[in-house]
């Protein structure tokens, strides 16, 4: 009954939106028509409840053309420009992309050249969103992960952010899910289940959607039966 109830929360607030007007409605700044195409394909893979919760909370993606540094980005605050990143003490322009919180929103500055970058920064997005029991896993398989010096790339070491964020991006690649399926089972798991369950909670979505809308079309809207 929570669930159904979950459930039919989660559709209205959708209002029939598809992916793609999720993720046009988070773009605050694309270089070109190109640019905003690439962004749809890049994040289109990830599940309508992650893309709803972003939209919501909300997210501001702003995109970089060529030539362009991350510090031209208009959406960041002052305390993200003056900010050094990881263990290297790197400034933003150092990076390839920036996700981050900021009073009301969360911002994330990318270019659109790379899937792998967008998905990446999306991926941080994404763990806004996680609830407690899930960062409490995740937690322990970072800190397994730091006991036994296992990384599946030198940026996952840096924090459980860049640790989730390098993992959930490698699933949406065919070669590297496999990659990591073979060099961390658990962590592979992990994240194959967080996929799994939002896609299921995304589809029952869209099923309730689905069955919203055949009533309306028949003339019933069950939204506004008070009986």
């Amino acid at each position: 009954m929570v669930e159904h109830w979950l459930d039919l929360e989660l559709a209205a607030r959708l209002r029939g939106r598809g992916k793609r007007e999720l993720i046009e409605s988070m773009v605050v700044r694309t270089p070109h028509p190109h640019a905003a195409e690439k962004l749809i394909v890049a994040l289109e893979p990830y599940p309508l409840l992650y893309l709803l919760l972003a939209s919501e909370h909300p997210t501001r993606i702003w995109i970089l053309d060529r030539g362009e540094t991350i510090s031209s980005a208009e959406i960041l605050t002052p305390q993200m420009r003056e900010r050094r990143w990881h263990s290297t003490q790197i400034s933003i322009d150092e990076c390839e992309g920036l996700t981050d919180a900021a009073p009301g929103f969360i911002a994330m500055v990318t270019s659109w050249r790379s899937l792998m970058v967008m998905r990446h920064e999306f991926a941080h997005v994404v763990t806004t969103f996680f609830t407690p029991e899930e960062r409490a896993a995740l937690t322990r398989l970072y800190l397994r992960a730091q006991a036994q010096n296992q990384f599946i790339e030198p940026l996952a070491r840096e924090s459980i952010g860049e640790y989730l964020a390098c993992s959930l991006s490698y699933l949406f690649f065919e070669d590297l899910a496999d990659e990591l399926a073979h060099f961390d089972p658990p962590l592979h798991r992990f994240v194959t289940r967080l996929l799994s369950h939002a896609e299921d909670i995304s589809r029952r979505i869209e099923l309730v959607e689905w069955s919203h809308s055949c009533w309306r079309g028949q003339g019933n809207d069950p939204t506004l039966d008070r009986r």
